[in-house]
């Protein structure tokens, strides 16, 4: 089982694309900077901000035409503070939600 998935990454390496990007994206840890995210994973597709974190949105290799069809790498002052949808999903509430408060106070 273990080396059917290590051989899919290997395939999706060799392959290029959003496959290559899926497989690299293993290679990205919390801490390193943006420049070194785009040195391993190579320009993201789309970026978004909300508040203070920036996501670099690469393809997750099933699509690439809906927010669900993207692997999102959250930066907060050029480094990488998290990797995911939980995380996306996350921050974009708490930002709404903030966004609201404000508005409401107002």
């Amino acid at each position: 089982m273990i080396l059917a998935a290590l051989s899919l990454l290997n395939s999706g390496c060799s392959s290029g694309g959003a496959g290559a990007s899926m497989a690299n994206l293993t290679m990205v840890e919390v801490g390193m900077t943006r420049a070194e995210v785009v040195a391993i994973m190579g320009e993201p597709k789309r970026q978004e901000v909300h508040g203070a974190t920036e996501f670099l949105m690469y393809p997750s290799g099933r699509g690439e035409t809906a927010v669900l069809d993207y692997v999102p790498v959250a930066t907060v002052d050029g480094r990488v503070t998290g990797i995911g949808r939980n995380l996306y999903d996350t921050v974009v509430r708490a930002k709404t939600n903030a966004d609201l408060s404000n508005n409401q106070r107002q």
